[in-house]
């Protein structure tokens, strides 16, 4: 009888420990990748450009004025800032 009592303790303490684990570790509530690079989080579009040279110029151009900027990596490329730059970008991009 000693083997079957010292099997259930041995289950039943992996079983706590899996049920603990799941409580403390398995709560994954992170949004899912973007695989397809669609999606830019906080960042706001201000310009859409045909090539990257055009995007590297603009982008160039918001940081000599102090708005950080950054592009995408596909065509057509977009020039996007955080939305608290989104007025300044848009005033340095018109001259």
């Amino acid at each position: 009888m000693t083997a079957i009592y010292q099997t259930a303790i041995v289950f039943g303490v992996l079983g706590l420990l899996a049920l603990a684990l799941r409580y403390f570790v398995g709560n994954d509530k992170r949004p899912v990748p973007d695989w397809d690079g669609t999606d830019f989080g906080l960042l706001s579009e201000v310009a859409v450009v045909p090539t990257e040279e055009a995007a590297n110029v603009l982008v160039r151009k918001l940081k000599a004025n102090g708005v950080r900027a950054t592009r995408s990596r596909n065509a057509p490329y977009q020039v996007m800032v955080f939305p608290a730059d989104v007025a300044n970008a848009k005033l340095v991009l018109k001259t």
